[in-house]
Formats: C-alpha cells, sequence, structure tokens
C-alpha cells in the first residue's frame, strides 16, 4: 500500500507539474496576442512568464517551480520565435533568479512580498549581467529603468499573485 500512495503522489505531482508548465507556456502566449501599447509587447507590462513558476513554488515547493522557469521561456521560443533568442536568454535567467530567489523570500518574514522583491532582486542580477554580456543592444541602467516602469503593472499583479498564494493556501506536495 506505502507503494501505491507514494506512486500515486508521484503521478500526481508530474501531471501537475506538466500542466503548470502548459500554463507557464499559453499564458504568455495569449497576452502577447494583444497589440502592443507603445510599440512595447504586453509581456513587458503584465510579466506573464513569471506568475505560474510562483504558483508553482506556493503548491509545489522548489524543484517543479525551478523545472518551470528553466522550460517555460524555451519551449515558448520554439513554439513562437518569442522572445527574440539574445532576450530569451537573459528572460530564462531572470526567470530562473525570481523562482530562486522567492522561493527563499517565501520562508522569511517577507513573505507577503516576496515575488514583487525576487522579480526586482532578479532584474538587478540581470541588468549588472549586462555589463560583462551584453546580450540585448541597451545600457545595463536603460534595461533596469524600463523593465521597472514598463513592468509596474506586472509587479502589481505578482503582489496580487503573492497574497492569493498565502491567503488561499493549498496543502504543499512533495
Amino acid at each position: 500500500m506505502q507503494i501505491s500512495l507514494t506512486r500515486l503522489r508521484t503521478d500526481n505531482i508530474i501531471v501537475s507539474t506538466a500542466l503548470l508548465l502548459f500554463s507557464a507556456v499559453a499564458f504568455p502566449l495569449l497576452v502577447h496576442l494583444i497589440p502592443p501599447y507603445q510599440g512595447i509587447p504586453m509581456g513587458a507590462y503584465l510579466l506573464p512568464m513569471f506568475y505560474v513558476p510562483f504558483i508553482a513554488i506556493g503548491l509545489y515547493r522548489f524543484k517543479p517551480a525551478i523545472f518551470i522557469a528553466l522550460m517555460a521561456p524555451m519551449i515558448s521560443f520554439l513554439i513562437s520565435g518569442n522572445p527574440q533568442l539574445g532576450f530569451m536568454g537573459i528572460l530564462t535567467l531572470e526567470v530562473l533568479l525570481f523562482t530562486c530567489m522567492a522561493a527563499a523570500l517565501m520562508a522569511s518574514s517577507v513573505r507577503w512580498v516576496a515575488a514583487p522583491l525576487a522579480y526586482v532582486g532578479a532584474k538587478i542580477v540581470s541588468s549588472g549581467l549586462l555589463f560583462v554580456w551584453p546580450l540585448i543592444p541597451a545600457t545595463p541602467w536603460e534595461f533596469f529603468s524600463n523593465s521597472l516602469m514598463n513592468g509596474a503593472p506586472g509587479i502589481f499583479i505578482l503582489l496580487l499573485v503573492n497574497i492569493a498564494v498565502l491567503r488561499f493556501p493549498i496543502k504543499k506536495h512533495g
């Protein structure tokens, strides 16, 4: 009986992770169907790539979340060709950093603002990396400041997702 329960729990986590990964790819693709505002894609405003990894932290902790954070930008790129290759590299790094930082912050006293803080932290690191590895044609400061200004609505949505994950906890798996 113990083996069956363990297998059932593992199968459930695998299926749930697959569904979350599908959501992490599909939702940003849907957001990018919205016409750009002032020439800027809606994903830069709403930050949809960051929601599902954070929800995965709330549901399943770190391992499934980091898997989703690693795979979603790459699968999205393979399906749609977006984001552009250079930005795909930096976005993947940011989502991975965000997931690591958010998981750590969720275990701290600032868990109520873990997602927004993790986003800003990931942007600081990725912007600093542009000094060494200029993947995109922007200065590090320009990239950082534009990301925060354009992404303000998405940062607010991340705060709401963060509060929802904490307010309506679901029994953790794994």
